[in-house]
């Protein structure tokens, strides 16, 4: 079995059982409007696996519930980076 084959049957899992969505929106609602975070930032806020958080902001990114931010240094790691906000039609 491939990894991309492992990670998928991985995430069509925590799909079915409702935690994708959960935890999606535990992300939104920890999100202040007009205030943009990095992923680590929202892991670190959370609780929520980095890797996990990864996965779920690009989700709400595809759908429009987020937007890129311009580059700005982590406040945790002091990388650049690109955050996430909320978007302006989810205020």
């Amino acid at each position: 079995m491939s990894v991309a084959y492992t990670s998928i049957m991985a995430y069509e899992e925590h799909k079915d059982s409702g935690k994708v969505g959960l935890q999606a929106m535990l992300i939104f609602n920890t999100m202040e409007s007009g205030k943009d975070y990095s992923r680590r930032e929202l892991s670190e806020l959370t609780g929520i696996e980095l890797s996990s958080i990864c996965g779920r902001v690009n989700e709400m990114i595809q759908i429009g519930m987020l937007l890129e931010s311009d580059q700005r240094p982590c406040k945790i790691t002091h990388k650049k980076i690109k955050p996430v906000k909320k978007a302006d039609n989810e205020r």
